[in-house]
């Protein structure tokens, strides 16, 4: 999808006015630092988790290359179970092209995982997406079945899914209300609804998803598609260790998320006053509408 033929093709199925305003908004809060940028916390994916878990991780839409925001979920998974590791998806993760990029993304952590899997017969692997990024995670696990996507294709093969032990989505595009693997409090589809969730495997998966969401509930708010970690990120980490250790985890994961919520939430609030005073000079100016 060509961003540059906004003006006669919907970007995300708004209006071009809105196009402008969502991509401005996301283009400034990038910029700003609104999106909490969580450290690089990829480690060495050559060699085989045998006690912990190994993550795979897809970034949000415009995020740097990396793990993204979503990666001090897999921080507090690594501080919670020892011996856990990560590593990020080499993906496009832009807004211009959306399709193809995204569909990159699926092809790149589908790579990872098969790999890792015929490498690690006995590891165990939880896989982690936030916004596009989500939707690359279920694309994998579900199959591509989106309405407006063109190249439908079939979940992650039973073989090469067996050790995928959980999944967590944040803010995902593809969000069906209703779902058993819901959290949050969103009651609408989003921007690209799947169609069939027959392949999703809803007992290794959490999606979470508010209410007004711009992507992942066809809402108007870009800060509530931008609050999760800092709002799930410690019951995130929670679902994913259970699954590692069979609901045997303990009140180490509540003890970290309590202090890396902190930290975020300090930064999240430094750096939206820097974005929407952007935003709001730009207003000013009329460049957006």
């Amino acid at each position: 999808m060509d961003f540059a033929k906004c003006t006669t093709y919907q970007f995300f199925n708004m209006q071009p006015s809105s196009v402008f305003l969502g991509f401005g908004l996301i283009t400034l809060v990038s910029a700003s630092g609104y999106y909490p940028r969580a450290v690089n916390t990829s480690t060495d994916a050559g060699n085989c988790t045998t006690s912990g878990v190994h993550m795979i991780i897809a970034r949000a839409s415009t995020e740097a290359p990396g793990e993204g925001i979503i990666g001090a979920v897999a921080t507090m998974v690594k501080q919670a179970i020892p011996g856990s590791d990560s590593e990020a998806v080499d993906y496009p993760a832009t807004l211009t092209q959306y399709q193809a990029s995204e569909q990159s993304g699926v092809a790149a952590m589908t790579k990872l995982v098969q790999e890792y899997t015929a490498r690690c017969p006995d590891s165990k692997i939880a896989v982690m997406g936030y916004s596009q990024g989500a939707q690359v995670a279920a694309d994998m696990m579900c199959g591509v079945s989106e309405k407006g996507f063109s190249n439908a294709t079939q979940a992650l093969s039973a073989a090469d899914s067996k050790n995928v032990v959980a999944m967590v989505l944040m803010g995902d595009p593809s969000h069906v209300s209703g779902q058993s693997f819901d959290a949050g409090t969103a009651k609408k589809t989003g921007l690209f609804p799947r169609q069939n969730l027959a392949a999703c495997p809803a007992a290794q998966t959490v999606s979470f998803c508010d209410d007004n969401d711009e992507f992942c509930d066809s809402g108007n708010s870009l800060q509530v598609h931008l609050s999760y970690v800092t709002k799930y990120g410690t019951q995130a980490a929670k679902f994913v260790t259970d699954k590692v250790l069979g609901n045997a985890s303990n009140g180490t994961i509540s003890q970290i998320g309590s202090s890396l919520s902190k930290e975020k939430a300090n930064e999240v609030s430094s750096s939206r006053a820097l974005g929407w005073s952007v935003l709001v000079a730009f207003v000013g100016l009329g460049l957006l509408v």
